[in-house]
């Protein structure tokens, strides 16, 4: 059968978001708990040298973003970070991006629910930690209190969402801005601690270590709101490109000023006296009140609770979007993708039954892992790593079928693509067995459902009455002479050489030499694997054209010929 732009395809990409939408987005996912909690968790790793890790994660962020807004702008779709993978890979690397990113936007309800709950803490109710910082069975049941909060807001009609949501942004936004000029000013003196020597600095290693296990990549996970709401931009000049760009790199460059600025203020406060129970869930709170700033301090456990449910509303809201993709393609239950099966209404237009699925790996995420505020963001940079390196596959491997630029811009932006994809690569192997192990088994775990769930629909009818998913596991059998599957095949090779070469040389206790080899390895290994993704990418796309959207004309999306959809 041919596959069609349907009319229910379109519903999602009737509203306009304007900049200020856009920024409210990007800017409300990135600042949530990752400021108030990353810090503490840097320094701990890097010494005075923190500030590198967040410097490192910024710039990564950056150059991962240029691909992404040049794919996302010249190609824009509402859903696009699991459709145009789709589009220029097959179904089964959609598959492990779609797992991925469903784990990454679910764990961050879980860890933004446990971080309000830290917040709480910090207010003197009692028995919600335990002596390791984590929750206790009370401090559980108030986190699933928080993750119900942060999904029932995300039932009101989406035009409310998003006025509550910019301006909610603007007030996370202005507090630790407000933080750092009044602690600044009140001079890094012996009222709020000792500073640390220069000499206290633990090294550019260590800094990158702390870039996915200190909170670094999770404090920076959100600039993408607005890709995954690409086809919802304005297209009044100055155009929806312009609009995207400006919402996403002016969101990246702000935040990694703040995040740097914040650091530099912790590590001039801190006194290893004090300890993380005496700060609290936020360690400013605890400088203003050694500097006299009573009411900052106030402000500041307030924000302990408002900004991370700020962003947990954002990812929340924007997994529905991304969700709905992935169930019209038929990777997974297709009653989730359209409003008329999944919403409250047609008036709310809200997929409920997306919420209540999150909800659900949300809480199995928060129990698997301890409680720990860490462990969870630990396995959410794992995971949005992985994400963000397939984009750099789909815009090389659509090259051809993308808007025509000029020759210089596409070879810059080639070059681009595959930097992100090796930077990716080494920043995950300098992160440690410890973490990547934890995070790319919860992918695993992901992908497994997705793909075989179908199968037991199949082999079971009464789960097959409740869950109606294609079956492409099977592509796998036919590895040898199907495009789609070898790219799966690279993508999965790529990721468990990785995993090897950080088991075996990453944490080796020989010496240096070693580290410095497997991350030599790491680089090339990422760089063939992403040659063969593109290739195998580019046969499946002579074999099965694909289906993009043109930027400005609307969410039709362009066929430039029918497509084939395996049944």
């Amino acid at each position: 059968m041919s596959l069609r732009a349907l009319p229910f395809e379109d519903e999602d990409e009737q509203r306009r978001l304007s900049v200020f939408h856009l920024v409210g987005l990007a800017a409300g996912g990135v600042i949530g708990s990752g400021w108030m909690l990353g810090a503490g968790q840097a320094f701990r790793k890097a010494g005075s040298d923190a500030w590198l890790a967040w410097l490192f994660g910024g710039l990564l962020m950056l150059l991962i973003a240029g691909v992404m807004v040049e794919l996302g702008t010249a190609a824009p779709k509402t859903g696009g970070l699991i459709f145009l993978p789709l589009q220029s890979s097959g179904e089964v690397v959609a598959t492990v991006v779609a797992a991925g990113l469903w784990l990454v936007y679910a764990i961050n309800l879980a860890s933004e629910a446990v971080a309000m709950t830290k917040a709480l803490s910090g207010w003197r109710v009692q028995g919600l930690l335990d002596g390791s910082d984590t929750l206790t069975d009370r401090g559980w049941c108030y986190a699933l209190v928080f993750m119900a909060v942060i999904s029932a807001v995300n039932l009101v009609a989406p035009r409310i969402f998003f006025r509550i949501n910019s301006w909610l942004t603007v007030l996370k936004v202005l507090v630790p801005v407000l933080t750092v000029v009044l602690l600044i000013a009140a001079g890094f003196d012996d009222r709020g601690g000792t500073a640390v020597a220069h000499g206290d600095g633990k090294g550019a290693a260590a800094a990158l270590s702390a870039v996915v296990g200190s909170g670094v990549i999770y404090a920076y996970v959100g600039f993408q709101g607005p890709l995954d709401f690409a086809g919802n931009v304005k297209r009044r000049p100055p155009g929806e490109a312009a609009r995207l760009r400006r919402a996403v790199f002016g969101t990246i460059v702000g935040s990694m000023v703040l995040y740097i600025a914040l650091q530099a203020v912790f590590t001039q406060y801190h006194d290893a006296r004090w300890s993380a129970a005496d700060m609290g869930s936020s360690p400013y709170a605890h400088f203003a009140a050694a500097t006299g700033l009573f009411w900052l301090g106030v402000l500041l456990r307030v924000n302990g609770v408002v900004s991370p449910m700020g962003a947990g509303l954002v990812f929340a809201h924007a997994l529905t979007r991304e969700v709905a993709a992935l169930s019209r393609a038929h990777l997974t239950h297709r009653g989730l993708q359209t409003a008329r099966k999944a919403s409250l209404n047609r008036r709310h237009d809200v997929y409920w039954l997306v919420l209540v699925v999150d909800f659900f790996i949300a809480a199995v995420a928060l129990r698997a892992l301890g409680g720990s505020w860490s462990a969870l963001v630990a396995a959410t940079g794992v995971l949005t790593l992985v994400v963000y390196a397939v984009p750099g596959v789909a815009l090389v491997s659509l090259r051809e079928h993308l808007p025509g630029y000029s020759g210089r811009r596409r070879d810059a932006h080639e070059v681009l693509a595959r930097a992100s994809f090796a930077l990716v690569a080494l920043i995950l192997y300098g992160a440690g067995w410890a973490f990547l192990w934890q995070g790319l088994a919860a992918l695993a775990v992901g992908c497994v459902l997705l793909l075989w769930l179908p199968s037991l629909a199949q082999w079971l009818p009464a789960f097959g009455r409740i869950y109606d998913a294609k079956v492409h596991v099977t592509q796998f059998r036919e590895w040898r002479t199907r495009p789609s599957a070898q790219a799966a095949v690279w993508l999965l090779g790529h990721l468990t050489v990785l995993m090897l070469l950080t088991l075996f040389l990453g944490d080796s206790p020989i010496g240096l030499h070693h580290k410095v080899l497997g991350g030599f390895l790491a680089v090339v290994t990422a760089l063939v694997s992403f040659e063969g993704l593109v290739r195998a990418s580019r046969r499946h796309i002579r074999q099965v054209p694909p289906m993009l959207p043109t930027p400005g004309a609307g969410p039709t999306v362009v066929a430039p010929t029918p497509i084939a959809v395996s049944e």
